[in-house]
Parts: structure tokens; sequence; C-alpha cells
């Protein structure tokens, strides 16, 4: 009876929480990548203040204190780093929790590993905290009897028997879907004063109402809703910037948002997300964006400028979650004719000519304004998004000149030609500057994961690149008497029922699957696969899945034609397979193949080729034409 009572109360107020707004709202840093640094912290709880929110969790996955090294006192300098955190969150009436990220190494029943645990929160507590997270994403097994039993004890024998401590917030093992049965378990035993974090139907989702009533009966309370928007740690060539969208009125016990390792630019889509907390029922998503320029950007032209800018580049691209957005929205309907056109006649017609130009003329204008202005009074945004910007002037640039190219004929042709291969070679050399960089700026094991800035690249880029090899390749065949051969196309593919969308990039010398972040069962005799196009020469293969149990367990396989297959004899140490590949072998595919009797947990981190420099076909069309 009392925990029916109790239930009914929580639900009461989760009723009355959503009449007036979500009651818990701010943001979780919990993304893989370059960490914001004290001071972006600290700018970030100030703006927070500002839009009305009010909890922060801290739980940034390259903390190795809040992680593998959990069990080890904070240096002195990090302390006085959380003092500082801890009086400005206050003074903006804002809960900041520190969150513990128990990895491999806490034992079950192991008394020890629970008294370094309350030793660990309590040098916290001693800090300045009074509200604390568990973390179980990314690690570990679906034990919901062992998650529960870890966190109340924390309750029972830590935040009861010590003054002033919020409600604990855990984020559990499986922390989307609905209706598996470590959610289950885990909702009936876990103490009913913990919240519980969820992402979603998926991953990276929408949040809609019947997913919420679906989890709400599976935890037995609402959940505390980690919403993984605007976070680009899967997609980090991207910036996030477009509105906010996709988020049913639900009542919920919190709603914390996960951004980007990009923090200044993540003010965008903050100040969508606290006044849809506010009001979720009344939300305007186009109204509330289109206001936030003015008010986080106090400079009108900057305010205008990064309006051009960010709705352009809002669009994660191809992704494992399958999770897109809107990208270039205003100018759909323009760069829809214009892709029609080219298309049916391999030409545009005058007033489309124009709007385009216009487009491109307007794109310019506004990135070379941001990477001129913001060095002079927002230095911190403009380091954080110089390469995008770059990335859009040169794009810009080099529409322009497809649309020159479109009516160029002869020797003219050659040379617009050559003036965009200038243009594409400052874009590469601007986007590896921009690699360096942030490289320079993160922690030891995420250099390797930094790629360069893309821009506009749902709807726009497509309309350049279509335009431009297709008018190049006309080009060519009036040159040559024959059509070109991009010999491209390269794809991923599994027998792994509900794995992740594979997708596949080129990155440089490097062609393979973009990094799968999150654990998944591959069963005895399943497999997944990396195709390359047939013209390339592969010169090494190299495989990061997670751990030594799928290393221990699976062979690397590879192909010349992808039916006739031959066990690569790698080398193997810690989660890593890779062996240098004979070039004149012709290796196209290679699959990592579960030999084992019992399914394996595999996290690919990394599944690539290396490949001898290949230009894109319209570089290599470039060069023929440009000659």
């Amino acid at each position: 009876m009392k925990k029916l009572l109790f239930a009914l109360a929580f639900m009461v107020g989760a009723i009355a929480a959503h009449s007036e707004g979500i009651a818990f709202r701010g943001v979780v840093e919990g993304y893989y990548g370059r960490p914001w640094g004290t001071e972006g912290r600290l700018k970030l709880l100030e703006f927070m203040g500002e839009r009305g929110m009010n909890v922060f969790i801290y739980g940034p996955k390259d903390d190795p204190y809040h992680h593998s090294r959990w069990r080890e006192a904070y240096p002195r300098k990090d302390i006085e780093d959380f003092k500082r955190l801890l009086d400005v969150a206050k003074g903006n009436r804002i809960d900041f929790y520190w969150a513990i990220h128990l990895g491999s190494g806490f034992r079950r029943g192991n008394e020890g590993d629970y008294a370094d645990l309350f030793k660990k929160l309590g040098w916290m507590y001693d800090a300045g905290f009074r509200s604390f997270a568990v973390f179980f994403d990314d690690f570990g097994s679906a034990d919901a009897d062992f998650h529960a039993e870890v966190c109340n004890r924390i309750v029972n024998d830590f935040i009861k028997v010590r003054k002033g401590c919020s409600s604990l917030v855990m984020c559990p093992f499986v922390y989307w879907g609905t209706r598996h049965p470590y959610q289950k378990t885990l909702g009936a035993k876990l103490d009913r004063s913990v919240h519980i974090m969820w992402t979603g139907a998926s991953i990276c989702s929408d949040i809609r109402a019947e997913d919420v009533k679906k989890i709400t009966a599976d935890f037995q309370r609402p959940p505390f809703i980690w919403w993984n928007w605007p976070v680009n740690d899967y997609c980090r060539s991207k910036l996030l910037l477009g509105r906010t969208y996709g988020l049913d009125a639900v009542s919920c016990a919190g709603f914390v948002s996960n951004p980007m390792e990009n923090c200044e630019a993540n003010k965008i889509a903050l100040y969508s997300i606290a006044e849809w907390c506010k009001d979720p029922a009344g939300f305007d998503s186009k109204k509330v964006w289109e206001e936030s320029f003015a008010k986080i950007y106090k400079n009108p032209e900057v305010a205008k400028a990064m309006r051009i800018f960010a709705e352009h580049n809002s669009d994660q691209g191809p992704n494992g979650h399958g999770y897109r957005r809107e990208e270039s929205a205003a100018s759909a309907a323009l760069l829809g004719r214009a892709m029609d056109e080219f298309k049916a006649t391999g030409k545009l017609s005058p007033a489309v000519e124009s709007d385009l130009s216009g487009l491109f003329k307007s794109l310019g204008r506004a990135s070379k304004f941001l990477l001129e202005e913001l060095p002079k009074g927002r230095y911190d945004l403009g380091w954080e998004i110089e390469g995008w910007l770059y990335a859009q002037k040169y794009q810009a640039a080099e529409g322009l000149l497809t649309l020159k190219l479109l009516k160029a004929e002869g020797t003219s042709l050659a040379k617009i030609a050559r003036e965009i291969a200038e243009v594409r070679r400052k874009a590469e050399e601007a986007a590896e500057s921009h690699r360096a960089k942030f490289a320079g700026a993160t922690f030891a094991n995420d250099k390797g994961w930094v790629k360069k800035p893309a821009v506009a690249t749902r709807a726009l880029q497509p309309v350049i690149d279509v335009m431009l090899e297709g008018r190049l390749a006309a080009a060519y065949f009036a040159k040559y008497g024959s059509k070109f051969d991009p010999a491209v196309g390269f794809k991923g593919y599994s027998s792994v029922k509900g794995f992740p969308q594979i997708v596949v990039n080129r990155d440089g010398k490097f062609a393979g699957f973009v990094r799968i972040m999150e654990f998944h069962e591959i069963g005895p005799g399943e497999s997944f696969t990396l195709q390359v196009p047939e013209k390339w020469q592969t010169e090494y293969f190299h495989a990061k899945l997670g751990g030594e149990e799928p290393v221990l367990s699976g062979v690397i396989e590879v192909s010349k034609d992808g039916k006739v297959w031959e066990k690569l004899q790698t080398h193997n140490h810690g989660e890593n397979m890779e062996r240098p590949l004979d070039v004149k072998a012709g290796w196209r595919h290679a699959r990592y193949r579960n030999v084992s009797e019992k399914s394996v947990r595999v996290k690919i981190n990394q599944f690539k080729f290396d490949v001898r420099a290949v230009a894109s076909p319209i570089d290599s069309l470039i060069e023929c034409i440009a000659e």
C-alpha cells in the first residue's frame, strides 16, 4: 500500500509539473569528444540560468575520474574548478549533478568496491556536491538486478544519511526503446526516489507521447529524458544548428539535452529546448528558432549572418542511428527546381539560375562576415565554428563558379575548371587545418575521431555536385568520345538482425564504417562486411571492436568479389585486429564473422581499409577538363 501511495503521489506530481512545464530541465554533458573545459561550462551555466534551465549533469566520457579511474580522487586543480562551477550554478539556481560511470571492475557483492564507491562520493560531497548520478550506459551487461542494487545502496547508505542531497539520477544500460525485460525489472526493483534516464524509442530519436507512456509503465515512473540533440559525436563533421522539433507534449520527470562538443554553438538549440520545457504544448518551433538569434547574438548583423549560416547546417548526414533533420528548408523549393531542371535538360532556367546565384552570394557574404567579425567580440564562438565557416565560404564560391561553368565552352570552360580546382584545394587545406586544430585541443584517445567539417550536405551540396559532375562529364565525352567511369560506390552490410544502419565514409586514405558507439550482439556465424570500389587499391586493414571478447571469438575474412572468402591472419591486441595487405592482391571486401558458439558484444570503433590515393569523380573530371 505504501508503494502504491508513493507511486500515485509521484504520478500526480508529474502531471502537475507537466501542466506548468517540465520541472527539471537542462543539460547533460554526456557526449564523446572534445571537452568544453571549465570556462566553457561557466558560460553555459550563465546562459542556462538566463533561460530558466535548472539542471546540469556532469558526465563527460573523456573525464577519467568520472569513468575509468573513478576510484581515484580528483587532482586539487579539478576540485577547485568544480567549486567555481558549483558557485555559478548555485547563483543561477541550477542543481549541478556529478555523475559516476562505473566501468568494468565494479563487482557484484564485493564490499571493497562499494567502499571505494562511497569513498569517492564522499570526496565529491566534501567538495560541495549535493546532487549525484550513476551511469551504466555503453559498458557491462543488462543486469538490472545488479544496477538496481548499486543505486539502492547509494540511496540508503549515502544519500539518505547526508544532509541536503537531491534524488539520485541513473542512466541504465538499456537506455532507449521500450518493453525490454531489463527495463521492467529495473522499474520494479529500483527505489522509487530514483530518476531513470531514457533517450526515446531509439538512441537518437524524436520523443513521442505513445513511447513515453510505454516506458512510464515499464519504469513504474515517468522517465527522466536524455535527448540526444544536438549532440554530434556520431557525426563529428557536422554542426547542428537547426530548429528544435519532434517533441510531443509529454509528462516526464525531467528533460536534459545532450549537446555538441561545440559549446557556444549549442546555444541555438538550447534556447529552443528551454522554451519547449516551459510550455511543451504551446511551443512554436519555427517562431522560437527565428527569435533565438537576436536574443543570443546582440549584434544584429551577427544575428542575421548566423541565421543564414545555421539554416544550412542542421542535418547530421547519413549515420548509423538513421536520425536526420531538415536542412536548407527555406531554399528547398528552389534547390528542388534546380535539380529537376538540370537533370531534365542539362541547364537551368534564367529565373532559377538567378535565385541560385543569390543564395550562393548570401552564404558567401554571411560566412565571410562571420570569419571577420567573430574574432573581434565572440572569439569563443568564432574558434569553434571557424572550420565550418571556411567550408561554407568555399562551397558558396564553388557554387557560383559552377553556374558559370554550365554556360562555358572551350578555353573558358577549362579556365573555370581550374578556378574550381583551386577553390577545392583551398577548402581541403582549410579542412585539414581545422582537423589539426581540433585534434590539438582534445584528449589523446579522441584525436583520431576528429573529422573535417562538412556543410549544407543534405540539399545544397548535392545540387552543386550534380550540376558540376554533369557538365564536366558532358565535356569529357565531347573531348574524349567516351563516358567517364567514376569507379565509385562503397557500402557496408550485415547479417545481424536489428543491427544499426551501416554508413561507409571515405576520409583521406581511409575508407570504412562510420563509428558505431553502442554495443550490439553478434550471434554465432553472423557477420558484418565492408566493401570498396573495384578500382581502389587496399593496403591495410584495421578493426577496433570494443574489447577482447569479439577478437577472441571472431575472425576477419577478405574477398575480391564478395563470394570467395579467405581468412586474414590479423595481428590481434586488445580490441584491435589489423594487418598490412598486398596491394596487388585486390582485396575489396572485409568482414568480421563470429566463429564461436555464443553471441558476442561488439562496439565498432573502427572497421576500415587504408587505400592508395583515389581522387573523387569530380576531382578526376576537373583534372581531365582543366588540362
